[in-house]
């Protein structure tokens, strides 16, 4: 038996270890991680970020995959090494409070405590779906009658009257500044609804600053079009998913054409009417682009879209884009633990997000100064660890990871006139309408209470608990709360921040500096 041959110098740490679990397990309490040249250690707890050296990179290492004080006999690390490295973690336990992060038990923060204030003077942003119509037929688009969780093409439009009650009812509630958005289906196709909108918004809110913004794939954008915009200050968020041979694969027409130089007339169509009103360098700050990785040879092709970004020289600099990859629709997966085989598999994978790697990849690359089209999720998953919060002692409180007040940041309005939180959820339960406003009684038990019961269930077992971005995407039926559409997605945002915290690490290493810019982000 293992018990058996443990030296009593190393058994005397065994229960203070097991002590720690408090009946659950270690692997929630941290994540041991390295650069290229250094070991490090996050405590969950705490939020502090300690270097370590290598033995007790390798104890903890070992406690967090088996979850099992004994399985340090197995490293076969001399027993005198082995203990210094457990005294050392002890010493860290007394001193900096590390690996006692309390049991998560319920969530906290303004969805408990004060959603009906938050929904009454914390709004913040309206998008409205003027039209389910699009002009495409993107062969990955999620309102493609084959995907399951949003609804197909249709024919129906917002009416101004929908439109208006949503104004309505959104602006006495809104803090201080009210952005309205609009939504599609492709909204250009409902340009009237827009203009009438606009119109109304202007003339109703005086009191507050008010700015517009609109996704679109700019095939309609003409210059009378991108004149209005402009003059409206509108925030204008295109999807372009890179050159023409690999735009036109996928964004295409109903016939099956490619779009790519309907949309770069478009594009420029709007920079041109920027430049009227302002200096070239300003249309960085109101043009976005939104691009979906897919297919074969993604490395080969990410190296194509960089390239075509850097040298189209009339496009606005820095370029700002939002990559993704092609959404399949939700899967209910079995619930894995962080210290699977399987989990750890998918971890040690660097195929699960090819992007995210080349993107590291290239960042670690001294040599490259460009910056990367793919820049904006690693810069947001570097900034959660950068402005993580770090304690002394272990917080108290857990929080609804990365979910909004639903409702209050942002508020989704589809073409009937109900309320979603936002226009990536897909079929989920109504937070109300526009005739009856918030239903504050279901969405405290669908977004609260039954949202809050179910996540416990899986967030106690997590490391990532307190950096965590995982929001109400992927976690509902129509009725009701159903986690097991997030699972992969829980596995996923471990990845990331695991890769993040390692990338971070380096940069802390060799160009410190460069994580200035990270102050001045603001989360979104």
């Amino acid at each position: 038996m293992i018990n058996e041959k443990l030296d009593s110098k190393i058994m005397k740490y065994k229960q203070q270890f097991n002590d720690l679990k408090k009946d659950n397990h270690f692997y929630r309490l941290g994540k041991p991680f390295e650069t290229s040249g250094k070991k490090y250690f996050y405590d969950t707890g705490t939020g502090k970020i300690f270097q370590i050296n290598e033995n007790v990179y390798s104890v903890l290492s070992c406690l967090f995959d088996s979850d099992q004080f004994d399985s340090l006999l197995e490293l076969g690390m001399e027993e005198d090494a082995l203990e210094a490295a457990l005294q050392e973690i002890i010493e860290c336990i007394s001193e900096e409070h590390i690996l006692s992060a309390p049991p998560v038990t319920c969530f906290s923060g303004p969805h408990v405590s004060a959603l009906e204030n938050y929904l009454q003077y914390n709004m913040n942003q309206l998008t409205l779906e003027v039209t389910e119509r699009c002009n495409l037929r993107c062969n990955y688009c999620i309102y493609q009658d084959s995907h399951n969780d949003f609804h197909g093409y249709n024919d129906r439009d917002m009416t101004f009257e929908t439109a208006k009650k949503a104004i309505d009812y959104t602006y006495p509630r809104v803090d201080e500044d009210f952005f309205l958005a609009f939504y599609g289906g492709e909204p250009l196709l409902n340009f009237k609804l827009i203009k009438q909108c606009v119109e109304y918004a202007e003339n109703l809110v005086t009191d507050k600053k008010l700015g517009f913004s609109m996704t679109t794939n700019a095939v309609l954008i003409s210059k009378e079009i991108a004149e209005y915009l402009v003059e409206h200050n509108f925030v204008v968020l295109v999807s372009l998913d890179g050159p023409e041979e690999i735009h036109n694969e996928n964004r295409v027409f109903q016939d099956g054409t490619g779009s790519f130089k309907y949309v770069m007339r478009g594009i420029k169509h709007l920079v041109e009417a920027k430049e009227k009103n302002h200096s070239k360098d300003e249309s960085g700050d109101t043009l976005y682009f939104s691009l979906v990785a897919s297919g074969s040879n993604l490395v080969e092709k990410y190296y194509k879209i960089q390239e075509f970004f850097d040298n189209t020289e009339w496009l606005p600099k820095p370029v700002t884009v939002n990559a993704s990859y092609v959404s399949y629709g939700r899967t209910a997966e079995e619930y894995l633990k962080p210290s699977s085989i399987e989990d750890k598999s998918y971890r040690e994978d660097k195929t699960i997000d090819p992007l995210f790697s080349w993107s590291v990849e290239n960042k670690r690359d001294s040599s490259n100064e460009k910056k990367l089209f793919s820049n904006g999720q690693m810069r947001k998953f570097l900034h959660m660890i950068h402005r993580r919060d770090i304690r002394q002692v272990p917080m108290e409180n857990y929080y609804f990871n990365g979910c909004c007040v639903p409702g209050s940041r942002r508020l989704h309005v589809n073409v009937d006139g109900n309320f979603l939180p936002c226009e990536r959820v897909g079929s989920v339960p109504f937070l109300g309408n526009v005739d009856n406003g918030f239903d504050i009684p279901s969405i405290n038990k669908h977004y609260v209470n039954d949202f809050m019961n179910k996540s416990v269930e899986y967030c106690k077992d997590c490391w990532a608990v307190h950096l965590c971005t995982s929001c109400y995407i992927d976690c509902f039926d129509e009725e009701k709360v159903n986690l097991s559409y997030r699972h992969s997605g829980c596995r996923y945002i471990r990845y990331l921040l695991d890769q993040s915290l390692s990338l971070y690490h380096e940069i802390v290493e060799h160009d410190p500096e460069s994580l200035r810019e990270l102050n001045d982000i603001i989360a979104k």
